[in-house]
């Protein structure tokens, strides 16, 4: 019975593997035309370095997640500190809401939503570079608040807080010396996970973005028809970014 059980699991650990793996096998393969491929090559990655279009797109990605991480971080930590403190039964509802948004608010949805909001003056931002931003952020945010307020619930952060006030220490100092501290692993671990989802973001760039602002994801969508080689290049580069995401999350974690 443990045998099939393990059967099972590796045939679905297979199953969820095989689609990630095959665009970095064939971003390094020559030929690929039977079951496995053929010859080893960085031809594709070359290709990809040598194409401005791919760096700029990079770049502009980049930049999105950056920013997208940076309104996170200010908007998310007093928000999750202020629904820590918040213990009657409405604070729970709105930490519960905040935690499973991503699994109600189809990605699709939101994008739609930034649509609809920011297409009239004074916030006629549809089509811009900054409504991809706070589209981003927005993909970003529960993902980021769930991290840090579990940050805030591990290190019993009511106690130090009252513990430094006892000593005298005023509410910057509580801040500045207690608080944060204590809490940047956990900033971290959410700016992380909100890169990542930043870097591989599609449907909301796809909807809300101009044709000036064309990200690695975008560009990969259009290489899928033109250059297939170099779309799987791009494609194994965004996956490198998600694990290198991952193994930096699971750094911080342990410290």
């Amino acid at each position: 019975m443990r045998g099939l059980g393990w059967s099972f699991f590796t045939l679905f650990l297979l199953y969820l593997l095989l689609p990630m793996l095959a665009p970095v096998v064939y971003s390094f393969s020559r030929l690929w035309l039977d079951l496995l491929p053929e010859g080893f090559t960085l031809e594709w990655y070359a290709r990809v370095l040598r194409d401005p279009k791919y760096l700029e797109a990079a770049s502009l990605s980049l930049r999105i997640a950056l920013l997208a991480v940076a309104i996170n971080i200010l908007a998310g930590v007093p928000t999750a500190y202020a629904l820590y403190l918040w213990s009657d039964r409405m604070g729970e509802g709105l930490r519960r809401l905040l935690q499973v948004l991503p699994l109600l608010v189809p990605p699709l949805v939101v994008g739609l939503g930034f649509l609809l909001a920011f297409n009239r003056p004074p916030l006629a931002l549809s089509g811009t570079f900054w409504i991809v931003v706070l589209g981003h952020a927005a993909l970003g945010f529960p993902f980021f608040f769930r991290t840090v307020y579990a940050g805030l619930a591990g290190i019993e952060v009511r106690l130090l807080m009252e513990a430094a006030q006892a000593s005298g220490a005023g509410l910057w100092q509580r801040l500045r010396h207690v608080l944060l501290p204590n809490l940047l692993p956990a900033v971290i671990s959410g700016s992380l996970v909100a890169f990542a989802i930043s870097m591989g973001e599609f449907e909301v760039t796809s909807m809300v973005a101009g044709f000036g602002t064309i990200t690695l994801p975008l560009l990969l969508f259009q290489s899928l028809r033109e250059d297939f080689r170099a779309a799987s290049a791009v494609a194994s580069v965004l996956l490198y970014t998600t694990l290198l995401a991952l193994v930096g999350l699971s750094l911080a974690r342990r410290r």
